[in-house]
């Protein structure tokens, strides 16, 4: 909507410019424009976020760029023309300070910073023993010596020794000869039970 409203006023004193210049100052703006257009044309698509998109010149960026650069001018000088030197200079100043003002005001936000895994994500819940596998017991078993020495404080200390534990009962009542053979083996903290056991399932 503010383009908009600019565009008229922005047109008239463009117009103004162009009828107060003399003919070789005008068309020197214009080449100027035209120079400025064919360098952003070319030199866009070098750009790096442009660089695997772009397959030559970006010709309707040049010529935007041109017009845009001549219509400026030609509005700036519209505005000395009407209102004085002094009054154009603090009119460009407002409107800098303006876009300055709408570009930070309109930043987007910066993408949210996910927390490092495990840092504070509630840990999922572990499968019931009951619905596992036996070979999966003895692998829960071996895998939760290690949890155990990597335990950082008091409560997840506790949940791995009670982890620990119900895999053991688990394990003894599904099959107790197997069980108290592996003890009698001098079963460790992070042996494997399994070769002791009669049932994998």
């Amino acid at each position: 909507m503010a383009v908009a409203a600019l565009l008229g006023p922005a047109c008239v004193l463009a117009t103004i410019g162009a009828l107060t210049l003399p003919g070789d100052v005008l068309i020197g703006w214009v080449l100027l424009g035209v120079g400025a257009g064919i360098l952003v044309a070319f030199g866009a698509p070098r750009l790096p976020h442009r660089r695997a998109t772009a397959g030559g010149p970006d010709r309707l960026l040049g010529a935007a760029t041109a017009a845009a650069f001549v219509l400026a001018c030609l509005v700036v000088v519209g505005l000395v023309t009407t209102v004085g030197g002094a009054l154009t200079t603090t009119v460009l100043v407002l409107l800098v300070a303006g876009g300055l003002w709408a570009g930070h005001h309109h930043r987007p936000a910066p993408p949210a910073v996910s927390a490092p895994r495990g840092a504070h994500a509630p840990a999922p819940a572990p499968v019931p023993v009951a619905d596992m596998a036996t070979e999966d017991l003895c692998v829960a078993w071996r895998r939760s010596y290690f949890l155990l020495l990597l335990a950082a404080d008091g409560p997840a200390h506790r949940l791995v020794v009670q982890r620990r534990q119900d895999v053991l009962d688990e394990i003894e009542r599904r099959d107790r000869s197997g069980f108290l053979r592996w003890l009698d083996s001098g079963a460790k903290p992070g042996s494997d039970p399994s070769p002791y056991l009669s049932t994998r399932n």
